[in-house]
């Protein structure tokens, strides 16, 4: 047995991903266990994209490569709106919706071709940008369009379905939190700024 193969038996026997596996992966700090879950979950929702149509709604968390999806909706707009890309960036907008992975993964395995998931039934699709969810909040909690504080015992919470609204030299609004935004809950990693400004 090659010292490659040992190091993916002992990291099964440990119920962690492989390094040869989570060198070729999306980041993750899940178990073995978790993350084959998680593969399957984001391998059925691309299954469906291709299948079905483009989501109302799209599980940006499940992208290998998100910053490349967001690009590709500046450049869109770009395109759409005759407008340099480098002058543009998102505005968010909270919506009152929420989404949990699972249930919408459980959702779109009954879903035909053409139909809505019935969670997304309520949502408009915006003229420009993109609707998407699965991003969480560390330290806090969303509570009907309020931020508040996160209940005992809660890491993280849900953030609702958001809106990200390319606008031409956009500047927000001061007051405004400029929340970061990790992939891993590890809080670290290499800075990457594709499609945000």
């Amino acid at each position: 047995m090659s010292q490659e193969l040992e190091n993916v038996y002992n990291a099964f026997l440990n119920n962690h991903v492989p390094e040869l596996w989570a060198r070729n992966a999306y980041p993750s700090l899940k178990s073995l266990a978790s993350w084959v879950k998680d593969l399957i979950m984001r391998c059925c929702f691309i299954d469906n994209w291709i299948n079905n149509g483009p989501p109302k709604s799209f599980w940006l968390s499940g992208f290998f490569f998100p910053q490349g999806f967001l690009t590709g909706t500046l450049q869109n707009f770009a395109r759409k709106y005759n407008q340099p890309i480098d002058h543009l960036s998102f505005k968010f907008i909270l919506l009152p919706y929420s989404r949990e992975e699972a249930l919408v993964m459980e959702q779109l395995r009954t879903v035909k071709k053409g139909e809505t998931i019935p969670m997304d039934q309520n949502l408009d699709v915006p003229d420009d940008g993109v609707l998407v969810y699965g991003l969480y909040m560390d330290g806090f909690a969303w509570d009907h369009m309020t931020v508040g504080d996160q209940l005992k015992g809660q890491m993280q919470a849900n953030l609702p379905v958001m809106h990200m609204d390319p606008r031409l030299d956009y500047e927000p609004d001061l007051s405004l939190y400029p929340a970061p935004l990790y992939k891993t809950a590890a809080r670290a990693g290499t800075l990457s700024t594709t499609a945000a400004r």
